[in-house]
């Protein structure tokens, strides 16, 4: 196994967390599961390493049914940014996201200690004590189950679990953006998993919901040549975005999918592409006019437009040029636009 970055800066580590009392582990707005299962599997360092009393704290919501799922099956405790007393924390450590990403609710005033990610350093600088970002890695959790296995710990079953269902996840069950250190990662906890429990985060019971917005979704579709886009619209959860944007990339002509949908003061994009070198990542910051809220990888990317001072007419403007866009940065100059179920 090739040692993570971790392994180099050991002593720094070390010092970090042994003069710690209470870690706080703050994930990415509505986290997905490499963010849960990496903050999880650091909890579980913190506590068998360190001795340490870690909390791990989102905003934002878990809509998505899986995701559900993999926290209740697994008994994953998190909570409530705006619950939580910031002070009562001596070490702030960031998982999947960075100080300024835009995609958190860290505030301004409180010092972040470390970060672990998978995403390009955001600014010229670091912004914390000591980081941890390997974007040579497809999923973070790789990082979190090098460290362990650096550390000679022994893993839990759902902890096993929880790292397998979000490399899984993240790399669509090794398909995109793996290297061999995500499949020597994924192997190492595959063999320590709850297959029982895993298989029920795979396929959990669907609300009537999911169902609504997958014809939503069908009915406003529209595609153009390999091009798929739809703007739902106002949605219940920012979750749903990404989960249809997956959904329509699916589709046997299709090699790319945009899909937005307006959520509280946000106009939430996600965008997606079977091509394992299209650079959507870098696509998705040309769509928009700041790139401070959006980012990604090569075959997905997403993030969010405020639109908290914009009225209906304003907003249905965006999502017209964001199409547009869309199209000319696949050269597409005069798209004609038709409803995918005709």
């Amino acid at each position: 196994m090739k040692k993570s970055a971790a392994i180099k800066n050991i002593k720094q580590l070390n010092k970090l967390m042994k003069s710690a009392k209470h870690l706080l582990i703050v994930v990415h707005t509505n986290p997905d599961p490499d963010a849960i299962a990496s903050a999880y599997a650091l909890q579980y360092i913190a506590n068998k390493k360190y001795n340490l009393e870690a909390s791990i704290g989102y905003s934002g919501n878990i809509g998505r049914a899986e995701n559900q799922a993999m926290v209740k099956e697994l008994n994953i405790y998190m909570k409530q940014t705006a619950k939580i007393n910031w002070d009562k924390y001596d070490r702030i450590a960031m998982v999947d996201t960075q100080p300024g990403s835009g995609n958190n609710v860290l505030p301004d005033d409180i010092k972040c200690h470390l970060v672990l990610d998978h995403h390009p350093l955001k600014g010229k600088k670091e912004k914390a004590d000591l980081s941890y970002i390997d974007t040579d890695l497809g999923v973070l959790a790789t990082m979190l189950i090098e460290w362990i296995q650096a550390f000679d710990l022994d893993i839990q079953a759902d902890l096993a679990t929880a790292l397998v269902y979000a490399i899984n996840s993240e790399t669509q069950y090794l398909k995109r953006e793996v290297n061999k250190r995500d499949i020597d990662a994924y192997l190492h906890v595959y063999m320590r998993s709850n297959l029982r429990k895993l298989a029920s985060i795979v396929f959990p019971a669907l609300p009537k919901s999911y169902f609504l917005n997958v014809s939503k979704t069908l009915q406003k579709a529209k595609s153009y040549r390999n091009l798929i886009l739809v703007h739902l619209g106002n949605t219940s959860s920012a979750e749903i975005v990404p989960e249809m944007a997956d959904l329509l990339v699916r589709h046997e002509r299709i090699s790319w999918s945009l899909c937005t949908g307006r959520f509280k003061d946000r106009l939430v994009l996600s965008l997606r592409s079977r091509n394992t070198k299209a650079q959507a990542g870098k696509m998705v910051r040309g769509l928009v006019k700041s790139s401070k809220t959006v980012g990604g990888h090569d075959t997905y990317a997403g993030g969010y437009v405020d639109i908290s001072d914009m009225k209906e007419n304003d907003i249905i403007i965006l999502e017209n040029k964001m199409s547009k866009k869309y199209a000319e940065l696949h050269n597409y100059e005069k798209p004609v636009w038709k409803p995918l179920l005709d």
